[in-house]
């Protein structure tokens, strides 16, 4: 039964057991070599292995089985994406448009391929398409929102707290709306947005260290800024800036030994991700 050595696979591969996934997924092949799914499979597998040319090559023989698979055109398009092969990566999107002008997935990936090489006015009318096509998509509401975000442009408030709706766990989509609300100027709604984060993930350190920012720069409350710095450091002890930081609050508590010792581990830190 060629499914079910394809479906225990599958359950190998979800437990990183990627020697047992490969060996299923080569019975199923045997048994039933007709399937694109299992090629697929197989190419995903090679993949995480470090195995790229043999993942592509799974996928050239699914796409001799059908010619018009989108899903297997889809797969290169992500598998270059991820060796950041853009070329490849759009090449193969714009088969899948070709072949389905309906698929958000494909609008989005070449969307990100045209991010990643300068073309964002491009990058951005694939996301929209993308989100027009699927509108609950949760990854070109975030990209949308982290682009906008860059420019300064208070749409970016509108894609990410989009992003939130549709996820309201997407604590990377919260982070960047919270530094949009920062860099704006509109602390409270920051910090607001940094709690919301902290209820979802207690140990985020630089959800942690940018309420403490707010607290030593608007507020003027060194004792929390010191208390939200020092969990920080806890949580990542490479965290220079949370180390510069704390000295600075130090240095406003007239505690000055204490603020020598952080400003110089702040700069050897900083000295050595520098290298």
């Amino acid at each position: 039964n060629a499914e079910l050595y394809y479906q225990r696979g599958q359950v190998f591969f979800f437990f990183f057991n990627t020697k047992e996934a490969l060996y299923n997924i080569k019975q199923a092949i045997d048994f039933n070599d007709k399937q694109v799914k299992y090629y697929i499979f197989e190419a995903d597998v090679f993949f995480s292995r470090g195995e790229t040319t043999l993942a592509f090559n799974a996928l050239q023989q699914a796409i001799s089985k059908d010619s018009k698979s989108e899903e297997a055109y889809l797969k290169i398009a992500e598998l270059s994406l991820d060796l950041q092969d853009y070329k490849r990566c759009v090449e193969n999107a714009q088969k899948v448009i070709k072949l389905n002008k309906l698929n958000a997935k494909a609008f989005f990936i070449r969307g990100w391929a045209m991010k990643e090489t300068g073309d964002t006015i491009q990058a951005v009318k694939d996301y929209k398409k993308a989100i027009e096509l699927k509108s609950d998509y949760e990854q070109p509401f975030e990209e949308l929102g982290l682009l906008y975000a860059i420019k300064g442009d208070g749409l970016a408030v509108d894609y990410l707290k989009s992003t939130i709706k549709i996820n309201p766990k997407n604590t990377h989509a919260m982070y960047a709306l919270a530094m949009f609300y920062q860099d704006h100027d509109a602390i409270q709604q920051a910090l607001d947005m940094y709690q919301q984060i902290l209820k979802i993930d207690g140990s985020n350190a630089d959800a942690i260290h940018n309420v403490g920012w707010i607290n030593y720069k608007y507020k003027e409350d060194y004792t929390t800024a010191l208390d939200c710095f020092s969990k920080a450091i806890r949580i990542d002890s490479s965290f220079y800036q949370a180390w510069y930081n704390r000295g600075k609050t130090y240095e406003k508590l007239g505690r000055m030994s204490e603020a020598k010792a952080d400003l110089e581990k702040a700069a050897s830190l900083k000295a050595e991700q520098n290298k």
